[in-house]
């Protein structure tokens, strides 16, 4: 009998026959088999842990905070003011609000245009220092606000703040990014993205057997020279996110392994938006462009939730090679490239035919290299950079919930970039390699910067003009030079000097022989107003050696410009200066005597909006109200009958100086404005065009600008003060006038107790010269005090450390 017989069955003292199974897994067996994973499950384990703290760690952090990063100044909407309707909505769309009909993330700001009606309803994440922006509704006649109510409870407003615009979130590492949510994404670019990085993102866990095995067998079968990754969109946030980009196998088991966790940790929309803001997508100069918010801006001029299906493939395309497929230096394989993407979408089914052949037709539609290089300010946030590091704060740069608010105005920012390239562009017809340009506008009573441009394009050159290019003023140093000597009461305005040839000797019997525009004298005597009005070089020499080169020396030092040596020369504007410093020193006469220090920050807040640091503006006394008022009204001269009549008329109060040397200049204010404009070449040729031919077209252009859209900046009349006394004089002899003289008269501001006792008749009229309307003077200058800039200073390493494949190389996982 055997163990199987039915009378055996169930008698427990039978031996039973074992399956194959039951024979292969023996305990002996299994313990051993524990004994040889034990190692591996600990190794497991302990990664797992440490992969999960990692994680834990960067996601407690607020990696990617919408409402984080470098804002602009708010906007000021002014009753019956010219910013319109027109101006109001491109600004709307360019702070990132949308229609109220529109999707996109539920904390966006919002508007709605019914006709002359629009209802602006700010971001719910937009505090400023605790206080949050008003609903408002705005109604119009035509294009201009007449009537401003807050909502809901209707109080009426004379002005409103309008939420500032986001400039870019920056990082240490110079990365340029616009967050975004995953509810902003436009559905074609979520398709898009899906359809050539990782077609099965939404069904897998983290890795994919099944895309790696269609990746291998597309990558020996395609023949198109394109290479495919296996890597799904997790493990490319991985690697960009979480680890370094070398290219080895313990890194790529890494990258397996945290993906996976990273599924249990975030769902597939968070994970997906996370991978969108942290994508590097291009180069912008010294600074890389990452996520498709910053993206979009950079190669489109547009918010993301307003990308087309062809625009959204193209951005989907360059993914795996930015440099490779850069529709800047190659259009035809970026074209290429977007068309692919356009195909994988045809082919999973997310578009019809209809649609893959429109798209495929369209143009690639980038914007213009330099209007997208300049879109954001990119010297300014230089700039910036080097002001947080200075006041110890660049440590904020590492808050990926910090919100920094600027003083920087987008639009005046906007027209300050267009204005510098129309002007070099009708400086020169064809390009003239090294001629550049930089513009600066301060607030003149507390230094904020309203716009800064220190280049016609970023992308070409990251050297800052504005502060770093020191180049000699020429005319533009003439005020501090009769500053020196009305403070010291030396001079009047109405003072004579006579307009002739002379050789001043100093020192040890050297001597200086300067020369007028053109080697022209009238040798004739002529007013203080007159010399500085048409740019006297000789008279001003002479002004100097009267008060004295070492005072003059000393006035300029406490305008804050680099102290010059006490030459004859000084008078003419031979020390160099950068344009802020000049920007800075002629904030005193506007501002009632004081300098005031420029600021590009007001304040820095976390991710609530509480208070971090705030930043006071800084003023410095350097003259008397008295002295700058009168100041200011010799400096209307240039403008109404001087070297600047192309800005005359534009507004009722200018004042300014066109200044010539190797470069030109020309720095003008308004009783609430300062801005001074370079020209010239980087390697310090001479440019041989004047400064008001060549900077004052440029100041007139973005002067336009400003009465366009911030016309608080300018105003009806400069301040007066105490201390000032206003004569009715005769133009041409500066003293009073008189039926006998039967010539022109102006009022002329003097110090108290220094006005002209005397009539024009009183006086040889021979010996005078006419007043008249003439042209900037080109003269020729001593060679520079430093050595001349020879071209842009090293730039930072440009090349970002995830991607540092040659651009011309193809691109592969």
């Amino acid at each position: 009998m055997t163990g199987n017989h039915p009378a055996f069955k169930n008698d427990p003292r039978v031996f039973r026959t074992k399956h194959w199974w039951q024979r292969l897994i023996t305990p002996r067996r299994v313990f051993f088999l524990a004994l040889a994973l034990l190692p591996i499950v600990i190794v497991l384990t302990y990664y797992y842990v440490v992969f999960s703290t990692m994680i834990d760690q960067k996601l407690r952090g607020e990696s990617f905070v919408r409402s984080s990063g470098i804002y602009a100044a708010p906007a000021r909407i002014i009753k019956g003011g010219p910013f319109g309707k027109a101006q109001i909505l491109e600004y709307l769309n360019r702070a990132g609000y949308v229609a109220q009909s529109q999707a996109g993330d539920t904390t966006r700001g919002r508007y709605l245009l019914d006709g002359n009606r629009l209802d602006i309803l700010p971001s719910t994440d937009a505090p400023l220092a605790g206080q949050k922006f008003p609903s408002v509704r705005i109604r119009f006649n035509g294009n201009t606000p007449v009537n401003i109510v807050e909502l809901p409870n209707q109080q009426p407003l004379t002005e409103c703040l309008l939420e500032p615009p986001l400039l870019t979130a920056l990082n240490r590492e110079r990365e340029k990014r616009k967050i975004v949510e995953f509810n902003d994404l436009p559905k074609v670019l979520v398709q898009a993205v899906v359809a050539v990085e990782d077609r099965r993102f939404f069904d897998h866990r983290g890795i994919d057997l099944r895309g790696l095995a269609r990746a291998i067998y597309r990558n020996f079968t395609d023949r198109d020279g394109g290479l495919q990754g296996g890597s799904t969109i997790t493990q490319q946030l991985v690697k960009n996110f979480f680890l370094t980009p070398e290219r080895t196998l313990s890194r790529k088991l890494k990258e397996a392994y945290i993906a996976i966790i990273l599924e249990t940790r975030l769902t597939k929309p968070q994970i997906f938006q996370m991978y969108c803001n942290e994508i590097y997508l291009g180069q912008d100069g010294s600074y890389s462009i990452n996520g498709f918010g910053e993206a979009a801006r950079f190669y489109f001029g547009k918010d993301i939730i307003q990308l087309s299906l062809p625009e959204a493939a193209f951005l989907a395309g360059i993914i795996r090679g930015p440099g490779y497929y850069s529709p800047f230096k190659h259009p035809e394989r970026a074209l290429e490239r977007r068309n692919k993407v356009l195909g994988d979408m045809l082919e999973v089914g997310f578009i019809t035919p209809a649609e893959y052949e429109k798209a495929k037709a369209a143009p690639l539609g980038v914007a213009p290299r330099r209007a997208s290089s300049n879109a954001d300010a990119p010297y300014y946030l230089d700039y910036l950079q080097s002001v947080l590091a200075e006041r110890k704060l660049d440590r904020v740069l590492s808050d990926p919930a910090a919100r920094i608010y600027t003083t920087l105005d987008i639009n005046l920012q906007q027209a300050a970039v267009e204005a510098v390239q129309k002007g070099l562009a009708n400086l020169v017809k064809k390009p003239a390699p090294g001629l550049d340009a930089a513009l600066i506008a301060l607030d003149a009573h507390t230094g904020d910067i309203l716009a800064m441009v220190g280049g016609r394009d970023y992308s070409q050159s990251q050297l800052n003009r504005v502060t770093d290019a020191r180049r000699q003023p020429g005319s533009v140093f003439k005020p501090f030079v009769y500053t020196a000597a009305i403070e010291e009461e030396v001079i009047t305005p109405s003072s004579l000097f006579k307009d002739e040839k002379r050789t001043f000797t100093y020192g040890n019997g050297q001597t200086y022989s300067p020369d007028n525009f053109g080697q022209t004298y009238s040798n004739q005597y002529v007013t203080v107003r007159t010399a500085l009005s048409r740019s006297l070089n000789v008279v001003t020499v002479s002004v100097a050696e009267a008060v004295g080169y070492d005072r003059v020396a000393r006035t300029a030092e406490r305008f804050g410009l680099p102290r010059p040596e006490a030459y004859p020369s000084l008078a003419l504007g031979t020390k160099e200066a950068t344009p802020l410093e000049v920007a800075r020193a002629y904030t005193a006469f506007p501002n009632r005597g004081a300098r005031v220090e420029p600021r590009a920050l007001t304040f820095i807040a976390d991710g609530k909006g509480n208070l971090v640091e705030k930043v006071e503006p800084q003023t410095t006394p350097v003259i008397s109200p008295a002295v700058a008022a009168v100041m200011t009204h010799l400096l209307r001269g240039p403008i109404e009958r001087g070297t600047a009549t192309k800005a005359n008329g534009l507004t009722k109060a200018l004042a300014g100086k066109t200044g010539t040397s190797r470069d030109g200049w020309f720095a003008g204010f308004t009783p609430h404005m300062v801005c001074v404009v370079y020209v010239g070449y980087d390697d310090n040729r001479q440019l041989g065009i004047t400064g008001g031919n060549s900077a004052l077209p440029i100041f007139v252009n973005f002067m336009r600008a400003v009465l366009k859209f911030r016309p608080d900046l300018t105003g009806d009349a400069f301040p007066d003060a105490e201390g000032v006394e206003k004569v009715t004089v005769d133009l041409q002899t500066g003293l009073l006038p008189s039926p006998a003289c039967q010539g022109e008269t102006i009022e002329e501001w003097f110090l108290a107790g220094t006005a002209p006792k005397k009539d024009c008749t009183q006086t040889n009229a021979a010996a005078m010269g006419t007043p008249g309307v003439v042209v900037e003077p080109d003269i020729q200058l001593p060679p520079p005090e430093l050595p001349p800039v020879t071209g842009p200073p090293p730039l930072p390493d440009a090349t970002r450390p995830r991607d540092r494949r040659p651009p011309d190389v193809p691109p592969r996982d």
